[in-house]
């Protein structure tokens, strides 16, 4: 406890919070100018790579030194970075993430990619986001998309896309290693080493593992979510010339996180009550990528991933998930105006599931395949300052058969300091092994006879449907200083409700009765809302950014309806997230930064508004080794964000060091 409170006492001192800096010759951010930032390559917008400050969409990047700067330890948390995203942490080890609505438990409508993996399960259409881990110091960027990218990316890319992307293996030459414990992160170490190949190759290998202390709960006692979690993988990237380029890379992980589980039941009879328990989760990947330059600026690409999950949950289900994917890509420019893309993919995935009572998917065993095919191209206007981008993906699945999501960007380079981009653009949302196989049978208590509610899901469901409208201005109107601006309109049909049934009595002994409900799509919706956010360098050695991001919700029943759970679902989003960024550097190798974010209210989840401010101290003592203390939460003692546990102020104390 002594400890704890020094740390505390230490990093509340300073005005302005710090985190890691940078070590070694590598560029720093504040080393990097405005302009330059604007000049980074980014690929997930277009799937070619194309400058930041020309991509016509809400586009934000997560640079590698903000995250390091920043003391995050999860992606999860560094994407708490970028304007828009809704990252409410539920427990120890799990998140609620989306953007542009519909968070909750089950938030299913973003696309999250890694080194161009889809990680979205195909269980329930989301993201497990307490199995998506990286060693942070090997991430290049991430790229987070506000808006659709089904035309691209396909089914489920309805309201963003996140891409993490990783450094090549020839930049992590070398070895390096972290160490770092805190009060609720008990302990996290990793360790990386790369290496030339005599082949004319680089490769590198790492291994990681962190150990995570419970949060409270609403009354203030120690919660039962306490986690661990062991990975490793490896990438080898090869180049043969200057046309040819291979990369190989995987990872393998297994951990476990505890939780309250209910105990076991059969239909007449209720649970005893629950239980403390620890769910297994295992798992692993391994991604191929082949590319080759042609004329001309084209070139193709061939990536390939196979992907194993495992999660087994006490009293509730065990899921294992075989995954194989398989995507082409042709990039070419047939005349000087057009800019061509296209593309064709598959997917497998294959799933066993071991059932309860409490949760049952029939059938046990499923496969399922998605064929796709795209088509875009950009158009040069006049002096190749404008541009129209027109394409569509083409998607068969084995749920809900042929879906076609288009869309239409223009995008007008006013001058090198001024851009305007606009689209319309329509998306899907598949539905998942939950939306068709899922029975859910929770019991709630005795009236004469044992009483239970049932959720089952419908072969007749179908796809969540959105066409979007959105626009956006960046302006530079001075070389300190920058802006970007974009505004949506999001129109939802078809959206998931649960619609209740007629009671049914069983006298069968043992008696038991059910009041059942059934999934459809009977619900709509209109999100309208936009983001803002200036950056400025007012020192060679301070830069500041304020980001500003608001969200208008409503969802209506459709006639036929009796839905009276899923209208209120719009208040699980903040109305209102606004966030302060502060870096600077001092002599003597110290690095500050300062995090400061407001968070309004969750009307759904009697969750009040918070403001969260992130503190700590970073020194170098030598060119390549880091000693860092942050603290995360200095304005509260502790703050709820989603659900029923409760935030508490940390601080972390870790070295790295580069050998």
């Amino acid at each position: 406890m002594q400890a704890r409170g020094a740390l505390v006492r230490f990093a509340g001192a300073w005005v302005l919070a710090a985190a890691p800096s940078v070590y070694g010759a590598e560029a720093d951010l504040l080393d990097l100018s405005l302009e330059q930032l604007a000049d980074l390559k980014i690929t997930t917008v277009s799937r070619v790579e194309e400058r930041l400050a020309d991509a016509p969409a809400a586009v934000f990047v997560i640079t590698r030194d903000e995250i390091r700067r920043s003391g995050v330890t999860t992606i999860a948390e560094a994407l708490r970075l970028a304007p828009g995203v809704e990252v409410a942490r539920r427990s120890a080890h799990s998140w609620s993430i989306t953007i542009r609505g519909f968070n909750g438990d089950l938030a299913n409508k973003l696309l999250v990619l890694i080194d161009g993996r889809s990680v979205y399960s195909p269980l329930y259409a989301g993201v497990f986001w307490d199995v998506q881990d990286v060693l942070l110091e090997d991430v290049e960027r991430i790229e987070v998309i506000g808006g659709p990218g089904g035309t691209l990316w396909g089914a489920n890319a309805v309201n963003g896309v996140i891409n993490v992307i990783t450094r090549p293996a020839a930049a992590t030459s070398g070895a390096f290693a972290e160490v770092g414990a805190g009060n609720e992160e008990q302990g996290f170490a990793g360790f990386r080493y790369g290496t030339a190949l005599r082949s004319g190759g680089a490769a590198r290998g790492y291994v990681k593992a962190w150990d995570r202390d419970s949060l409270k709960d609403l009354a203030g006692a120690d919660g039962v979510d306490e986690a661990r979690l062991a990975q490793g993988g490896f990438r080898f990237d090869w180049a043969r010339g200057d046309a040819d380029s291979v990369t190989l890379q995987g990872d393998i992980y297994r951990g476990d996180e505890a939780g309250v589980f209910q105990d076991p039941f059969t239909l007449g009879t209720l649970p005893a009550g629950s239980s403390a328990g620890k769910a297994a989760l295992a798992g692993g990947n391994v991604l191929a990528r082949w590319s080759r330059a042609l004329d001309d600026g084209a070139n193709l690409s061939l990536q390939t991933f196979y992907d194993y999950t495992s999660r087994d949950i006490p009293n509730t289900y065990a899921e294992r998930r075989d995954t194989f994917d398989v995507d082409f890509q042709h990039h070419l420019r047939p005349t000087g105006a057009h800019d061509m893309l296209w593309g064709a993919g598959f997917r497998w995935t294959g799933d066993e599931i071991d059932n309860t009572t409490f949760v049952t998917f029939a059938p046990a065993e499923r496969q399922d395949r998605t064929w796709s095919a795209f088509l875009q191209d950009k158009i040069a206007l006049g002096n190749e300052r404008m541009f129209v981008t027109l394409g569509s993906k083409f998607e068969h699945n084995d749920y809900t058969g042929f879906e076609v999501q288009p869309n239409a960007r223009f995008s007008w380079i006013i001058n090198e300091r001024r851009a305007f981009w606009s689209a319309v653009s329509r998306a899907a949302r598949i539905p998942s092994r939950l939306d068709a196989d899922l029975r859910l049978t929770v019991p709630i208590g005795m009236l004469s006879i044992p009483l239970y509610v049932t959720a089952a899901g419908s072969r007749d469901f179908d796809s969540e449907k959105l066409v979007a409208s959105e626009a956006g201005y960046r302006v530079r109107p001075a070389e300190q200083l920058s802006f970007d601006i974009a505004v949506f309109r999001h129109d939802y049909e078809r959206l998931q409700t649960v619609e209740p049934g007629n009671p049914i009595i069983v006298l069968t002994p043992p008696a038991y009765a059910v009041l059942p409900q059934t999934l459809r799509n009977l619900l709509t919706g209109t999100a309208t809302g936009g983001t803002f956010v200036a950056s400025w360098q007012p020192t060679e050695r301070w830069r500041l950014r304020f980001q500003y991001a608001r969200l208008d919700l409503d969802l209506t029943t459709e006639p036929g309806s009796n839905d009276t759970s899923r209208v209120v679902e719009g208040g699980n989003s903040p109305e209102n997230q606004a966030a302060v960024y502060s870096y600077v550097d001092l002599p003597r190798g110290i690095q500050l930064y300062t995090g400061v974010r407001y968070v309004d209210e969750l009307p759904n989840q009697d969750v009040d508004s918070y403001l969260a401010v992130n503190a700590g101290a970073a020194w170098s003592p030598r060119e390549n080794l880091d000693i860092s203390v942050s603290v995360d939460n200095l304005g509260d003692a502790r703050h709820v964000e989603f659900g029923n546990k409760q935030i508490e102020r940390s601080a972390i104390l870790r070295a790295r060091w580069a050998f």
